[in-house]
């Protein structure tokens, strides 16, 4: 066997590297960067269709300034309004009725936030302890940076999977 194809004998569990690795990466390096998000002041209607346009089941509220003030999930919106099939056999909301609901009387508001110099590790605790299918990063003064999501830490996990 040559040198380019011989195997690093690991000193370690591949486990122990893995925590370090998850450890070290901090959120800024596997965030979603500016995620979509919804003004507090729109119409409600407008977070669904965020999520089905764009397949997403976490929507970042934000002020006018940008600044995080609530989270829609598609679990939360389930609660409101379940959807309901057209005649076409699609999955619909009744548009009007959504619309007669204030988005910041119903949203989680003051969501749990992380910073991007925090790592996986700790996202992922606190994923679980918490059951958040999803944390939202600010900066110091509240500006939505990112989010990370269940789906994303598991496509981390995958990737390294893989590359072992």
């Amino acid at each position: 066997m040559d040198d380019k194809n011989k195997k690093v004998r690991l000193t370690h569990s591949e486990d122990y590297y893995v925590k370090i690795l998850l450890n070290k990466v901090k959120l800024k390096e596997v965030m979603t960067p500016s995620p979509l998000s919804v003004r507090e002041d729109a119409p409600f209607s407008q977070v669904v269709d965020r999520m089905t346009q764009h397949d997403i089941r976490h929507v970042p509220i934000v002020d006018k300034y940008d600044h995080l003030v609530g989270l829609m999930t598609q679990r939360d919106l389930y609660k409101i309004q379940p959807p309901h099939r057209n005649m076409e056999g699609l999955w619909v909301y009744d548009k009007d009725f959504l619309n007669s609901i204030i988005l910041s009387s119903v949203m989680i508001k003051d969501p749990f936030t992380m910073r991007t110099d925090n790592t996986v590790a700790e996202a992922i605790i606190n994923m679980v302890q918490f059951k958040y299918g999803c944390i939202l990063i600010v900066d110091d003064q509240g500006v939505l940076l990112g989010i990370i999501t269940q789906l994303d830490i598991l496509k981390i996990a995958a990737q390294i999977i893989q590359e072992s």
